[in-house]
């Protein structure tokens, strides 16, 4: 019996179960839903090219299309059209990454920018000529994200400073993006965090307020926790802010319902959520690996349903 599934989002998550599943003896039509013009999800709208060429998801996307899986681009899945996947499918797969940015209330605009959107803009909709205007940026995170800002703005702007609250040794981002963005020019700012992001009588920026930082116990997240030291704020001048300061999940565009759970069945009946949408934030490695586990768990309730 042919098992329907529907995916949302071509990112590496959904289409590594794709490709889990069209490897099985079991018959499947599986169809991938994305709101982008192309496969890879995060990989294709915010990894730069200099980083991570795209060669391999060509090759992926080739290689599904062989396999009968069928691609709906440009297609956003609102919550009419998520009721209808229900329907019509025997699997529907949340996919859709952790796609809302973090801004702590600050407005972008201006020379206010979330990273994911400054990444969008450049890798996307091809908009550096737009950047060429701002003499000073601020990248304010220590993520992957963050260094990826940096290094595409020091390719467009001359003075580029990451500002990360804690030191070296807790940076989330990668060693080897570090080491690049300190290569190509990138000035870090350790133990920095910003108050406030200050803007001249036409309302641009100018500036930010920027709290001096300590390291203190451990928290929660396994590394040292970080304090403002008292009467330590400064000014650093920029025309540019770019904001990498963290994701979030919003499922509301499909379900007001849809929930994650203690495993990758969400709190709608039949309804799988996965990647960066169940994990939070994560590397691509992570994405890869969330495909690979949901793809066993749908074969073990084929066989049971077979049986």
């Amino acid at each position: 019996m042919t098992r329907k599934i529907a995916i949302i989002g071509a990112g590496p998550a959904g289409y590594t179960l794709a490709q889990e599943l069209v490897k099985t003896e079991n018959e499947y039509q599986i169809d991938i839903f994305d709101k982008e013009a192309e496969i890879g999800g995060a990989i294709y709208t915010g990894i730069p090219e200099y980083r991570m060429p795209k060669l391999f998801l060509e090759k992926a996307y080739n290689g599904l299309i062989e396999a009968g899986v069928k691609f709906h681009f440009n297609t956003f899945v609102d919550q009419t059209m998520f009721k209808e996947l229900q329907t019509n499918y025997d699997y529907v797969v949340v996919a859709i990454g952790a796609q809302i940015e973090n801004t702590f209330g600050f407005e972008t605009g201006n020379g206010v920018v979330a990273g994911l959107t400054l990444l969008y803009d450049l890798n996307i909709n091809h908009k550096q000529e737009d950047f060429k205007k701002y003499k000073k940026a601020i990248v304010w995170g220590g993520g992957n994200v963050a260094m990826d800002c940096a290094r595409s703005l020091v390719r467009i702007i001359d003075d580029v400073t990451i500002v990360y609250r804690r030191s070296l040794q807790e940076m989330p981002a990668s060693p080897a993006e570090i080491k690049a963005c300190e290569k190509e020019g990138v000035k870090i700012a350790f133990l920095n965090n910003i108050k406030d992001i200050l803007k001249d009588e036409s309302g641009n920026v100018c500036g930010v307020q920027v709290a001096k930082m300590e390291l203190g116990e451990m928290d929660e997240s396994g590394r040292a926790s970080c304090h403002e030291i008292k009467d330590s704020l400064f000014r650093m001048d920029c025309d540019l802010v770019a904001m990498a300061i963290g994701q979030k999940v919003d499922f509301t565009p499909l379900n007001d319902d849809l929930k994650t759970t203690d495993t990758h069945a969400s709190t709608l009946k039949n309804v799988y959520i996965i990647g960066d949408a169940f994990t939070g934030p994560k590397t691509i490695g992570s994405a890869v690996m969330e495909g690979k586990k949901i793809a066993k768990e749908i074969e073990a309730k084929y066989n049971e349903g077979a049986n």
